[in-house]
């Protein structure tokens, strides 16, 4: 028996997220229920902090929800190859386990791909129309001079490239075969499939910062990692 495609498939990386993963879960599924679209969720785990045992118990509350282990060690761009490789959808996004990104503009991603015909759907936060909420300023410094540089560099129509909430089809994702087990594995997905011809789209999107919890990403730790994956592929490498 041959599995359909799925109109979209949404993958959450969970880390250490036991006072959000019951909130998030019940949002996402309360907002999709009502749009007219064959969906599925695919919940990777990194935890180690009971956040496995709830995604357990949810297992039969929602339909087309997979709950799985991520990789050892783990990593966020581990987490979501692990989705890539189960993902049933014709569209794929990775959707972070705090709530920062916004279902509206999972939509919007949606009608760029099926309605406008781009293979990509990027987001920026930098662009009018676009907002950070309670975003730490150190990020946000580092967040802008890395995407401009990019931009210059490469030429990229986008000024928020490194930021993980994009669409992609999920033919772009079978295609660029990503390799990276970090942060960096949306700037790596995007840059090398606009360097194989994929079109693209950016529009502005909001971004609200986590109201509790700590956030995963550290910043002196993934600097240098970001900055060899760019070299990597501005000097085609990968």
């Amino acid at each position: 028996m041959v599995d359909l495609l799925k109109d979209l498939t949404l993958i959450i990386p969970f880390k250490n997220e036991n006072e959000y993963v019951k909130t998030v879960l019940k949002t996402v599924y309360d907002y999709l229920n009502k749009k007219n679209i064959d969906f599925e969720v695919i919940a990777v785990d990194d935890s180690t902090d009971g956040t496995w045992e709830i995604l357990q118990s949810l297992k039969g509350k929602y339909k087309n929800f997979r709950a799985v282990q991520g990789w050892k060690p783990p990593g966020y761009g581990k987490a979501l190859r692990k989705g890539f490789q189960l993902a049933k959808g014709r569209i794929v996004v990775p959707f972070n386990g705090d709530l920062c990104d916004s279902l509206d503009d999972v939509m919007k991603y949606m009608k760029i791909i099926d309605k406008e015909g781009y293979d990509m759907a990027f987001g920026s936060r930098y662009i009018k129309g676009g907002y950070a909420k309670n975003y730490p300023k150190i990020k946000k410094v580092f967040s802008l001079f890395a995407n401009y540089a990019i931009l210059i560099l490469l030429g990229v129509r986008c000024n928020d490239i490194t930021q993980s909430f994009k669409a992609f089809k999920r033919t772009v994702l079978q295609d660029v075969k990503p390799k990276s087990n970090g942060y960096e594995i949306s700037m790596e997905i995007a840059l090398k499939a606009i360097k194989k011809g994929y079109k693209y789209k950016t529009i502005p999107i909001s971004w609200i910062g986590r109201k509790s919890g700590v956030s995963k990403m550290k910043l002196r730790k993934n600097i240098p990692i970001y900055f060899r994956t760019f070299m990597r592929i501005l000097l085609k490498m990968e």
